[in-house]
């Protein structure tokens, strides 16, 4: 449950009126803001805490929407080599193709774990590129009541 102690049993509970007036916010223009998140430390390991922000059932929902609007678009786009997040992609395929480089010759490997890459990413930056790809039919408001344009 996010900050709003909603589960997700309690959302399938009265999952149509949820669902549409969701769906009423989502198409209005401003009407539709994520609540904030709900903030745990959960353990990394050598007594480090990772902060973790959880979402509301409902926030997940649209990004959901979001997300499937534009995998379509957007994958196609990313490096083929690109293992990370993505549909249909996991570690154990990272590593086979690690290992099928090594046998084209490839001998260098770089890892890199970049602490906090995410609250790093300069988006600001990279908005003129998200627009230009950017889907019209889709407003950009969605990603900006998200992530924000920088």
């Amino acid at each position: 449950a996010g900050i709003d102690k909603v589960s997700i049993r309690m959302f399938e509970a009265n999952l149509q009126d949820n669902l549409d007036a969701l769906m009423r916010e989502l198409k209005t223009r401003d009407a539709f803001q994520p609540k904030p998140l709900r903030r745990v430390l959960i353990p990394k390991g050598k007594g480090k805490m990772r902060p973790l922000g959880i979402p509301a059932v409902r926030d997940r929902i649209a990004q959901e929407v979001l997300r499937l609007l534009l995998s379509p678009i957007f994958e196609p786009l990313f490096h083929e080599n690109s293992f990370g997040f993505r549909p249909g992609r996991n570690c154990h395929q990272a590593l086979e193709r690690v290992l099928g480089l090594w046998h084209e010759g490839y001998r260098v490997v770089l890892d890199a774990d970049i602490q906090g890459f995410f609250d790093n990413i300069p988006h600001l930056g990279l908005w003129p590129v998200w627009q230009m790809w950017w889907p019209m039919e889709i407003s950009l408001d969605w990603w900006n009541v998200f992530y924000g344009p920088g």
